[in-house]
């Protein structure tokens, strides 16, 4: 029973002892596995957490989560509290529901978008689930696995994990089956498919377009997946990892070497022309950036970005899926954003985070029915929850992969 005496389903196999297996925080720059509370719908405070009473909520066992390049800015980040639960991806069963659930119900496998969302408020109700109003007392916009900051919610990468507005966020696949037998490619539409789906559409990407994208990781392998399905002509990806760029090639993209220094070169052989219709930022600013300061002490600067607006065409468009820290009030770091740029070559620009539940419906039937192989396009491997701390090391140091945590 729950606290509110509606019945539910037992969570079968879970540990008697009241903690899970998870990848947590562990001091700045490092991730661990160690146990965790299991969750419940009413939380208790926690590292990372705050307490709250869900019942609209779900409690959901894990059958994938994944390591994000999010959750390496939140090893370096200031909001992190030793002991939290790190991760916000995840598919998985439904196994326990509260009282005010009505559409989701146990057993049904679900995937979890990054946002946490009331789908009540104003931001909600208009699509804009990455700022929802209600979801984080701090500011606008929650996100699991992040801190108090960004809501104070428990992360996704251990064996259980409660999903609050259960109706409204989750994303209910029709044939549980099909989703567990293509699960490497259905655990990426939580995040990075909505992501880079979501970046090439804010850019204007449609049939014809030409594109660059700056980075040539997961989020970058997406865009570059999501242009194609709307019919970009060209893209574009640059990077400096020779890896990278090698794999970047073997999926019909064109790549650029950044290392080499002619951006522009590359664009004008692949494209006719030294510009592109539209442009897409999936780097960022480093780790040590968003922690608040450079690695030497200078001023963080926004390399790609500049690169970005530079071969964008006059009246083209960006859009800036990687991220860039808020900073606090009235010390908000200079990046050398070069809007003299964006200014006189009126472009139009769209940032923030991805409202991912919006695309869900759309790119679930475009994996399952329509074939996108997501998984091999960013090379989704699993790994064991317990090699979690092995799986950030490997993807801090670059690794052309995107991991998949299997408990």
């Amino acid at each position: 029973m729950t606290a509110c005496g509606a019945p539910v389903a037992s969570r079968a196999g879970a540990p008697a002892n009241g903690t899970q297996r998870a990848v947590v925080y562990a001091g700045p720059g490092r991730a661990a596995v160690g146990d965790a509370p299991m969750p419940s719908l009413q939380t208790r405070a926690a590292p990372g957490v705050l307490p709250r009473r869900c019942d609209h909520g779900v409690i959901v066992r894990t059958l994938a989560t994944c390591v994000c390049g999010s959750d390496q800015h939140t090893l370096h980040g200031p909001g992190a509290a030793e002991g939290m639960v790190l991760g916000h991806e995840l598919t998985g069963v439904v196994v326990e529901t509260g009282r005010d659930v009505e559409r989701v119900k146990a057993g049904d496998v679900v995937s979890v978008p990054f946002n946490v969302a009331c789908g009540r408020c104003p931001n909600c109700r208009a699509g804009r689930t990455g700022h929802c109003l209600t979801t984080n007392p701090a500011r606008p916009g929650a996100t699991y696995g992040m801190g108090e900051g960004f809501g104070g919610w428990a992360g996704l990468q251990a064996e259980y994990a409660l999903v609050p507005y259960a109706d409204f966020n989750l994303y209910v696949f029709a044939d549980p089956d099909q989703a567990r037998e293509r699960l490497l490619d259905v655990a990426l539409i939580g995040d990075i498919l909505p992501t880079g789906y979501h970046a090439a559409r804010s850019a204007g990407v449609g049939p014809g377009s030409t594109v660059y994208i700056a980075g040539a990781g997961p989020v970058g392998l997406a865009s570059a997946v999501a242009c194609r399905m709307l019919g970009a002509a060209a893209v574009i990806v640059g990077d400096f990892n020779r890896e990278r760029l090698e794999h970047v090639r073997s999926l019909g993209f064109a790549a650029a070497d950044l290392g080499g220094g002619d951006l522009a070169g590359t664009v004008a052989e692949t494209a006719g022309v030294p510009y592109v219709d539209a442009g897409i930022d999936c780097v960022g600013v480093s780790d040590a950036a968003v922690a608040g300061a450079g690695a030497d002490g200078a001023t963080p600067r926004a390399a790609a970005l500049n690169d970005v607006i530079g071969v964008v065409r006059h009246g083209g468009a960006i859009s800036v899926p990687g991220v860039y820290p808020a900073g606090a009030p009235g010390a908000r770091p200079p990046l050398g954003v070069w809007l003299g740029g964006i200014w006189s070559k009126a472009i139009t620009v769209s940032t923030g985070a991805t409202p991912a539940r919006r695309y869900q419906d759309e790119l679930a039937t475009a994996v399952l029915l329509g074939g996108v192989a997501i998984a091999d396009a960013v090379r989704a491997t699993a790994v064991p929850l317990e090699r979690g701390a092995e799986a950030y090391e490997l993807s801090g140091a670059g690794a052309s992969r995107k991991f998949v945590l299997t408990p």
